[in-house]
C-alpha cells in the first residue's frame, strides 16, 4: 500500500473486498468438504445442490455467470 493518503483510500475498500471474496470462497470450499464427508446422502444432496446452481447461472448468461457456472462444473468435477 501507499503511504500517500489518497491514493491508501483508494485502494483499500479493493483490498477488502478481496479479503471478502478469499474468504468466502474459502468458507465456502470448507462446508462443502464438510457436508460431502457426513454422509453418502448429503454428498449427493450437495452435489445435487452445485449442479443446479451451475445450471442457473448458466441460464441467465452473460459473461459473469458463465464463469460461475463454470467455475461451479469444475469444483463439481473435483468432489466426484
Amino acid at each position: 500500500m501507499s503511504n500517500h493518503p489518497a491514493l491508501a483510500r483508494d485502494i483499500t475498500p479493493s483490498v477488502a473486498l478481496e479479503i471478502d471474496v478469499q474468504t468466502a470462497l474459502a468458507l465456502s470450499r470448507a462446508t462443502t468438504r464438510a457436508v460431502t464427508q457426513i454422509s453418502p446422502t448429503a454428498h449427493r444432496a450437495m452435489m445435487d445442490a452445485l449442479g443446479l446452481e451451475a445450471a442457473t447461472q448458466q441460464a441467465q448468461g452473460g459473461p459473469v455467470a458463465d464463469l460461475v457456472a463454470a467455475l461451479l462444473k469444475g469444483h463439481l468435477d473435483q468432489l466426484r
